[in-house]
C-alpha cells in the first residue's frame, strides 16, 4: 500500500464533464493501446487498486500488474484481442485477478475484492478511425453479492437441518431416517457392504411418564440422545428419533457382529448414566432394549426388510425381559439374544 495515497486530480486531458461521468461510475475502468500499454484508468480503479495516474499510465499491463501474468486473465484478454470478440470473467472459477482492495482500511487487514470483469476489445471501424485497437476492461465490485449468496446459502442449509433434526432431541428426525436409510440401501447395494440397522426403544417409557411427569420424560430421551450420539461417532453413523422412545441408528458398512458390539455399548453407557426410574423394576433405572439386523442388500431390497428384521428383533428383547440386544438371524428367519 503507497502512505498518504489519495485519488488524483481531475485528468486535465479530458472534458470536465466526461472526467465527472467517469470518476462516477460504479466500476473500474482501464483501456489498453495495441502494445497493452494503460492508456486510462478511472477514479474507482485508482482508489480501490491504490495507485495514481502516474504510477499506471503509459505502463504495460502486465508490468503494473505483475500477477496477472500467465493466469487465466492474461489468457483472456490476448485471446479477446486476437479474435476482436468480448470475453466475460465470472467472480466465480476466478474471483479476484486484479489485486483491488475495499477503498476504506489498510492492505494488510483487507480482503482482494471479488471481480467480474469484461473485456471489450475495439470493434474494426473504430480501429480504423483510431488508428489502432483499443481494449476496454471493466471491473465490477461483486462482493456484497457474494456475501449476500453465503447468506443465504447459509440460511438455507440452516432451514435444510432444521426439517431434518428432532427438535427435542437434536438427532435426526423420522424423515432424517426414512431419506437416509433409502440412500444407504441404493449405496450397499451397488458396493455390496454390509448396512447394519439398530432400533431402540427406552423400557417402560410410559410409566416413566406417569410417575415423573413429561418433562422429565423429555429430558430421559434427551439423554438417550446423547448416549447415541457418543457412541455413534463414525462420520456416516446415523442417529435419529423413529417416534416417540424408539430411535435408530444406522450403521453402513457393518456386519451384524460390529451392530451388536454398538448396540450393547449404548445400552451400558446408558445404565452408566443412572437415571431413576422407580417403575422400571429390573433396574431401577432408565434401560434401553435393542433390535438389530444388518444385511447385504441388492437393488430389489427396500429399506422396509431391513427396518422389518431389526424391529422384530427389538420386540423379542422386549418380551424376552427387556434391557438386552437380540439380533435378526437370517439364516434361522428369527431374532435371537446377542
Amino acid at each position: 500500500m503507497n502512505a498518504g495515497f489519495s485519488p488524483s486530480p481531475p485528468d486535465s486531458r479530458l472534458p470536465v464533464w466526461l472526467d465527472w461521468v467517469l470518476s462516477n461510475t460504479q466500476a473500474g475502468l482501464l483501456l489498453l493501446d495495441a502494445q497493452m500499454r494503460i492508456v486510462f484508468a478511472n477514479k474507482w480503479f485508482l482508489l480501490r487498486a491504490r495507485l495514481t495516474a502516474d504510477q499506471v499510465t503509459d505502463g504495460v499491463l502486465m508490468d503494473v500488474f505483475p500477477v496477472l501474468k500467465g493466469g487465466h486473465f492474461e489468457r483472456a484478454l490476448v485471446k479477446a484481442v486476437r479474435s476482436g470478440f468480448p470475453a466475460l470473467m465470472s467472480q466465480t472459477l476466478h474471483p479476484s485477478p486484479f489485486p483491488l482492495y475495499a477503498p476504506a482500511g489498510s492492505r494488510a487487514n483487507d480482503s482482494l475484492m471479488r471481480q467480474s470483469i469484461h473485456i471489450v476489445p475495439m470493434g474494426p471501424t473504430d480501429t480504423a478511425l483510431a488508428g489502432q485497437r483499443f481494449t476496454l476492461i471493466q471491473i465490477a465490485d461483486v462482493s456484497p453479492t457474494v456475501a449476500r449468496e453465503r447468506l443465504l446459502k447459509a440460511h438455507a442449509d440452516r432451514m435444510s437441518d432444521l426439517v431434518h433434526i428432532d427438535a427435542l432431541t437434536g438427532i435426526g428426525n423420522r424423515r432424517f431416517f426414512d431419506e437416509s436409510i433409502a440412500a444407504e440401501m441404493r449405496a450397499a447395494s451397488r458396493s455390496g457392504a454390509s448396512l447394519a440397522l439398530v432400533m431402540l426403544d427406552v423400557d417402560r417409557f410410559k410409566q416413566f411418564n406417569d410417575l415423573y411427569g413429561h418433562p422429565a420424560g423429555d429430558r430421559c430421551l434427551q439423554a438417550v440422545a446423547d448416549v447415541l450420539k457418543g457412541v455413534c461417532r463414525r462420520p456416516r453413523d446415523l442417529v435419529a428419533r423413529y417416534g416417540g422412545e424408539e430411535l435408530a441408528v444406522i450403521l453402513p458398512d457393518t456386519h451384524a457382529a460390529g451392530a451388536v458390539q454398538v448396540a450393547k455399548e449404548i445400552l451400558q453407557k446408558l445404565r452408566e448414566r443412572q437415571l431413576v426410574h422407580a417403575d422400571n423394576f429390573e433396574r431401577m433405572v432408565v434401560t434401553l432394549s435393542a433390535g438389530v439386523c444388518a444385511m447385504q442388500p441388492v437393488a430389489s431390497d427396500g429399506p422396509e426388510l431391513l427396518i422389518q428384521r431389526a424391529d422384530q428383533a427389538l420386540y423379542a428383547a422386549k418380551t424376552d425381559g427387556r434391557d438386552r440386544v437380540f439380533c435378526f438371524d437370517a439364516a434361522r428367519q428369527m431374532a435371537v439374544e446377542a
